[in-house]
């Protein structure tokens, strides 16, 4: 038994396939409240983040002698579209109507599947 079957047999053992897309849809979970998080801090202090931004902007105003106001004003803009993105996705978002969890994908190969077999898709960096 060549030592890549050996790993394949061992990874297959202890069952590392299942852990891995365990641990990524664990992930995806922890995301997903962190973005809840942030957007339910967004929307219950926009007071607070519209003066943290305001302050930055004349900071930056202050520092640069208003040489680069205009690329601010663009900045500040996206951020606050970003942040109105952000709350208005987590507030359309209910406990009687939740958006289904995203999961990792079941994995189609191996780390240990031969790469000259040609089970692999084209184009695929092996």
């Amino acid at each position: 038994m060549s030592f890549g079957e050996q790993l394949k047999h061992k990874a297959d053992e202890v069952h590392l396939q299942e852990k891995a897309k365990d641990f990524g849809d664990a992930v995806v979970q922890m995301a997903k409240a962190a973005v809840a998080a942030a957007a339910g801090y967004a929307q219950e202090n926009r007071d607070k983040v519209d003066g943290a931004l305001d302050k930055a902007s004349m900071k930056i105003d202050e520092k640069t002698g208003g040489k680069h106001a205009d690329t601010v004003t663009k900045v500040r803009a996206s951020v606050d579209k970003g942040i109105d993105k952000l709350v208005e996705q987590h507030h359309g978002t209910t406990p009687t109507s939740p958006t289904p969890a995203p999961s990792v994908p079941d994995d189609k190969h191996s780390a240990f599947d031969d790469p000259d077999d040609g089970s692999f898709p084209a184009g695929n960096p092996t």
